[in-house]
């Protein structure tokens, strides 16, 4: 066995994976990466909001442009009823003209006396005819 004692060494070994300590300001770095990718992804998102709310407002926009749609016309034209007017209807509704636009009663009791309801029944007859014919 041998006598030598064992001995500590003067210094003390570094590992290599220890970073030195920075002595100075001007050392001192930060890695720019990580904020890089933040302000890169904001943006990106920023920009893609952008877009969202511009394609949301155009669209507004162009459904109240829109023209509305024009109802077709309930009432048929003379045309399409392919109906001759009588002489007899014609005068009458031309008569309805001469009407007097006063509100006097003398000129109201005028206007109800040359009013002819005398064929009123029978046209109301025949129009009921017709329609029990068409049905």
């Amino acid at each position: 066995m041998s006598t030598q004692e064992p001995t500590l060494p003067d210094t003390e070994p570094t590992t290599t994976t220890e970073k030195p300590l920075a002595t100075s300001a001007q050392e001192t770095v930060i890695d720019p990466k990580p904020f890089e990718q933040k302000q890169l992804i904001l943006i990106t998102l920023s920009v893609a909001l952008g877009a969202i709310l511009i394609g949301l407002f155009l669209w507004y926009q162009a459904l109240n442009t829109m023209p509305a749609p024009q109802p077709d016309s309930l009432r048929p034209t003379a045309a399409m009823n392919n109906e001759p007017e009588s002489t007899t209807a014609e005068a009458e509704t031309e008569s309805f003209g001469a009407l007097s636009t006063s509100n006097e009663i003398e000129a109201i009791e005028a206007d109800l006396e040359s009013t002819n309801l005398d064929s009123l029944e029978s046209e109301l007859i025949q129009i009921s005819t017709e329609l029990e014919a068409a049905l």
